[in-house]
């Protein structure tokens, strides 16, 4: 994926309100419920569930998003006091997948994750690519407000570990 493709995406979320609903997560992954707005699936099977138009109404965003190495993508926010302990994200999809976490809204610089054993503090708009399947990571939002992110989920390659500046 290209950074202006990024950089896109991080504008027009950062402008658009989601409706968020309590996502539901396995017991001990979360201290404090998480709320999420699903923008596309491709299910395990493979089969697609697509762009949710009714949501993605920007055009260009629904293109980006509706790339075929574009797997999932969704807005998650997490409540003050959130602490995801250490994980790795499971095989959720039939391939083996990369996250780009792409900050909407960080409310201070109590908002970090713990990133190959190094504390990583998250501002928005500057995307991170993690292999969330093969790597124990943690992440925190200590601060008073809601942290709120747009993941977009890719197909691992061996030439996406980094954004294209393209």
């Amino acid at each position: 994926m290209k950074r202006s493709d990024v950089n896109y995406l991080y504008e027009w979320a950062s402008q658009t309100e989601f409706p968020l609903r309590k996502a539901p997560t396995a017991v001990g992954y979360s201290n404090k419920d998480i709320y999420f707005c699903w923008l596309k699936a491709v299910y395990r099977n493979g089969s697609m569930g697509g762009v949710r138009k009714s949501v993605v109404k920007d055009e260009k965003a629904q293109e980006i998003l509706d790339r075929e190495e574009v797997v999932f993508s969704t807005v998650a926010c997490f409540e003050p006091g959130t602490e995801l302990g250490p994980h790795r994200d499971p095989p959720v999809y039939d391939r083996p997948y990369r996250r780009i976490q792409i900050p909407l809204y960080i409310p201070s610089n109590e908002c970090y994750m713990i990133w190959k054993g190094e504390k990583v503090f998250w501002e928005e708009g500057v995307p991170h690519i993690c292999d969330v399947m093969d790597v124990i990571h943690e992440g925190y939002n200590y601060s008073d407000d809601d942290m709120i992110f747009l993941f977009v989920d890719i197909l691992k390659t061996d030439d996406n570990s980094t954004l294209q500046e393209v």
